[in-house]
């Protein structure tokens, strides 16, 4: 009954995408009408025939997958220009990311892009607030070689999906009734050391849906990734201590840590016999540097009278990874009306990720604590120069060097199971569907971490002395490598139905109109080693208990749920045989999470942290939101379109449940916010860190967030085989929650003002005394995005064959948030942002491509726009350079321009008919990544970023591709 034109059907292939990447599919060049069938479109539940809608939904087919070089769905999705803001693999260095990668559309977090797998939702990682827990879907548990295409909804979608879709969609489409088979397999290296990868796959199918009834799909892959480190890249080998240049001068780069080994020792005192009201004054020595005149190890130097430890040269700028994955996918003709489905996609995805060795500050006093320690290096020291320490209470920085860097082994088990039905009956097309999807997330000690109380009991008993590193061969016996550290899990079950049926002719066309619903049970939990459960208040252990040194301790275990149901319908109006419009509508209700094992956020007296009653906290949610689409095509080469819509997010489950634990140490040194303080450190120093969720009801609560979005383009072909499209596009959104709460370096930069956020004193589960800055999750005020993404294709025949050309990109025009209502506005666009990230002006990818014969070279050019780089105040990171060469006086430094950065990859396929072979460079003129001297970003590398940067280098692949 419908019927499809040659010109129409170009379009609609163009203008869905097809040409992000690689190069769009064109029609073939005949003047055969074929019949199209309804099919439902990524952003509406309409089926309808698949053509150019008046949303913007890019395509990327199997073959334009392949022709990226991508080795992961991960790779896939985050080179696109119109992804920003994304959790890459680089930050599990460290960095929180704890082996989850993530979508991002448009520079908003993660949190906004709604991932799906065959239409279907998928259960978020399970990872704690911040980086993605109870949210976030890991991209790296995504099979990569069953998926047929990728659909990509750049506009917001809440009308339709609910929360979670304001910035978008990604859809990962599954291969389906393939009756063939295919096999392949890929190696890739890069041409210097570490980073190979290589990958091997199978897919098969049996039965014709349409001849036979049924239809049977297996396909299974297994990957991997050679980790690379620092020292195996120039750019990142230096570590945290550098000279660079700028403006016309030499300056250096420190960002060295005082936590070392040898140890230094840090303590306050003042003259012997000062009265009682005089003041102290902090002094940090290192008995082993004044003994020996250095610092016991390469990656340790001199600092005054202390030793600073290198720690950036120890981490990986990649970690390595492996992933087994396969799909299972079953399609039954019940009738001519009626088809059944059922699929089954398992995952296992591991990534070790090593980084800097334990960093461990000890409590030292002149009676019970270490009393032979402070005897024998910090009562000399105030003997020999007429000093005196009041409270006889020092501290130990030390860092376990000599057993190696800590490694984390996160293993993600994906289990993702859907089933459903699809027919017609009384002139509606219905179907309903059955989701059960589960993620699991592992964290084991693969190396680094060691036991405190047989650490402890080294020192207290001299075996071993870390002033001076002596006995450190029995710090072997105290290692705990293999332990589970914790298990979190994260199942989503849901529930849909929905129905479609032709309403009323008008002008052009039939309309129809669509409804359903949806209800899901949302379940995250998390357990821990007793281990980490040492000073919670869950242990039975005092303050003094054991935990892992460098690792986290003082959590919680817990496990919360949250149901939510929806109702949508959607409309569509053909007005003119050129006009057409879509209306939506979605409403959208939020339980209060109930949760167990809820904590206090501070220990109280004897060190614990009081446990709080479990039951129903936070706020429940509900809202409607609409979406409003039009659609104009005035002449057969060009199309108008626009959208205005609003959107919905509750807030995450992990915002919510949980407990303020105990998170490490800042990512940065500071002066103390409080001077003269009892938590106070010596000069600049690292504090520690308390994370958690914010499980107040009412309005000290978490708020919904609420958001407004538009978009308006077209697409415009003017000459034959030139296409041309341009979207502008806007997002709105109030009381936008930050997860990770008000950052770090904003929250020291102003103490006064952030002082709630600050516990001072902190009693350090290590047994010293600091300062905590709390990271909790608040309503923020308004962010605003603002954007132009395009895409332009041409396609012509010349006498040296096909040639095909596509450019497309996102030019960011606004991005500006505050942290509070009428706070102040902060923004990332162009420049290094106080929340630690860049948002990029101008992404790009343009790709050239000539098909002779059975040969087929592409090239690509793929491009980021220059920055700001981070700025640093006098007297944290950046030193003036002597005459003599050696470390001056601390400057402030207004930060770096960092340059643009290009990088082009090519690659030739030849197809031999049943057996193609594909060779190709990626980084082909080997262009390190951009230096900058960011240390508050995604991880603990130092150099350059690694969230905006593949540091391989020049990277060879080749991929064999055999079909049965």
């Amino acid at each position: 009954m419908f019927q499809e034109k040659v010109l129409s059907r170009s379009l609609r292939l163009m203008f869905s995408g097809g040409v992000l990447l690689a190069l769009p599919a064109f029609a073939q060049e005949t003047l055969t009408e074929q019949p199209i069938q309804r099919v439902e479109i990524t952003g509406s539940s309409i089926k309808r025939i698949q053509k150019e809608g008046a949303l913007p939904v890019q395509v990327l087919t199997a073959a334009e997958i392949k022709q990226t070089g991508a080795a992961s769905a991960t790779d896939l999705i985050q080179m696109l220009p119109s992804m920003q803001g994304f959790v890459p693999s680089s930050s599990s260095v460290n960095g929180g990311g704890a082996g989850v990668t993530t979508a991002s559309l448009h520079s908003l977090p993660s949190k906004y892009t709604l991932v799906l797998l065959d239409g279907q939702r998928v259960a978020p990682s399970a990872v704690g607030s911040g980086q993605g827990g109870g949210y976030a879907v890991n991209l790296s548990s995504i099979p990569l070689e069953a998926v047929e295409r990728v659909e990509i909804l750049t506009d917001g979608a809440s009308a339709l999906y609910g929360s979670d879709a304001i910035a978008g969609v990604v859809n990962f489409i599954l291969k389906k009734n393939l009756t063939t088979g295919e096999a392949y397999a890929t190696y890739g290296q890069p041409r210097k050391n570490g980073g190979s990868w290589s990958s091997a796959g199978i897919t098969k199918g049996w039965g014709d849906l349409q001849q036979n009834g049924w239809n049977l799909l297996a396909s299974y892959s297994h990957e991997e990734q050679e980790r690379i480190t620092a020292l195996q890249r120039d750019f990142s080998a230096p570590g945290a201590f550098f000279k660079f240049g700028a403006n016309g001068k030499q300056y250096y780069f420190d960002q060295r840590t005082g936590n070392t080994e040898p140890a230094n020792l840090s303590f306050n005192a003042r003259p012997r016999g000062s009265a009682a009201n005089v003041d102290t004054t902090g002094y940090a020595i290192n008995p082993y540097l004044a003994a020996n005149g250095g610092c016991g190890s390469p990656l340790a130097g001199p600092l005054g009278s202390q030793c600073r430890f290198n720690y950036a040269s120890t981490v990986e700028d990649v970690p390595g990874s492996r992933r087994d994955s396969g799909l299972l996918k079953g399609t039954l003709k019940i009738n001519d009306d009626t088809t059944a489905w059922a699929e089954l996609v398992l995952s296992q995805y591991a990534m070790t990720a090593q980084y800097a060795p334990s960093a461990q500050p000890m409590g030292v006093n002149a009676t019970t604590r270490f009393p032979a320690l402070y005897a024998k290096y910090v009562q000399p020291y105030l003997d020999a120069n007429g000093l005196e320490n009041p409270s006889g209470n020092a501290t130990l920085n030390y860092r376990s060097v000599l057993v190696g860097g800590r490694a984390d082994e996160y293993q993600t088990t994906a289990t993702h199971f859907a089933s459903g039905i699809d027919g017609s009956a009384l002139g509606w097309t219905y179907n309903a569907s059955l989701i059960l999807s589960q993620s699991k997330l592992k964290d084991t000690a693969a190396g680094g971490y060691s036991d405190f109380n047989k650490l402890e009991s080294l020192v207290a008993a001299g075996q071993y002395d870390p002033v001076t590193g002596q006995g450190a061969d029995q710090l072997k016996g105290a290692l705990l490598n293999g332990t589970v550290f914790s298990r979190g899990k994260s199942t989503l079950n849901t529930v849909h139905a929905g129905a479609q049926h032709d309403l009323f002719e008008l002008p052009g066309g039939t309309s129809i109109i669509s409804i359903g619903g949806d209800y899901s049970k949302t379940r995250y939990q998390v357990d821990y080693d007793p281990l980490i459960l040492a000073n919670s208040g869950f242990a039975t252990q005092p303050a003094s208990a054991n935990y892992p040194v460098g690792g986290s301790y003082g959590v919680v275990p817990f496990d919360a749920r949250r149901d939510n149901w929806g109702l949508f319908t959607e409309v569509l109006l053909p007005m003119h045989k050129t006009l057409e419009a879509t209306v939506s509508g979605r409403y959208d209700s939020y339980d209060k999470v109930h949760s167990n094992y809820i904590f206090g956020s501070v220990p109280d007296a004897s060190g614990l942290i009081p446990r709080l009653p479990s039951g129903d906290i936070g706020n429940s949610s509900n809202a409607g939101t609409y979406k409003l689409s039009l659609k104009w095509t005035p002449l057969d080469t060009l199309l108008l379109r626009g959208s205005y819509g609003t959107g919905f997010k509750a807030p995450n489950l992990s915002d919510i449940a949980g407990a303020n634990t105990f998170n490490g140490s800042t990512a940065g040194s500071y002066a103390c916010p409080f001077p003269g303080s009892p938590g106070c450190q010596v000069g600049l120093a690292q504090y520690d860190l308390l994370s958690g969720p914010n499980a107040q009801s009412g309005a000290q609560g978490l708020q919904p967030e609420k958001s407004k979005q538009w978009t308006l383009g077209g697409r415009i072909e003017p000459l034959r085989g030139l296409s041309l499209g341009l979207d502008l596009w806007n997002v709105t959104i109030r009381d936008q929650v930050l997860s990770a709460g008000v950052p770090e370096q904003q929250g020291f930069a102003n103490p006064q003002q952030y002082s709630g956020l600050f516990v001072n004193p902190y009693p350090d589960p290590a047994g010293f005394t600091t300062i905590a800055y709390l990271l909790a999750p608040i309503n923020g005020g308004v962010a605003h995005y603002r954007g132009v993404d395009w895409d332009f294709s041409y396609r012509n025949k010349t006498a040296i064959g096909d040639l095909r050309a596509a450019w497309n990109g996102t030019y960011m025009i606004k991005q500006d948030y505050t942290t509070s209502a009428g706070g102040e506005v902060q923004s990332d666009l162009g420049r290094f942002g106080p929340d630690n990230a860049v948002v990029f002006r101008v992404q790009s990818n343009l790709s050239l491509s000539l098909t002779n014969g059975k040969l087929t070279n592409t090239l690509t050019a793929h491009y980021k726009s220059g920055y700001h780089d981070q700025s640093y105040p006098v007297d944290t990171a950046v030193f003036e350079v002597n005459p003599d060469g050696s470390v001056g006086d601390s400057v402030a430094f207004a930060g770096l321009k960092v340059p643009s950065y290009t990088t082009f990859d090519w690659q030739a396929k030849y197809d031999f008919g049943q057996f193609a072979l594909t060779a190709g460079v990626k980084n082909l003129f080997d262009r390190d990544p951009p230096f900058t001297l960011q240390n508050a970003g995604g991880g603990n590398q130092l150099g350059y970023d690694g969230r905006y940067a593949d540091p391989a280098g020049r990277s060879f692949y080749i991929t064999g591709n055999y079909k049965f």
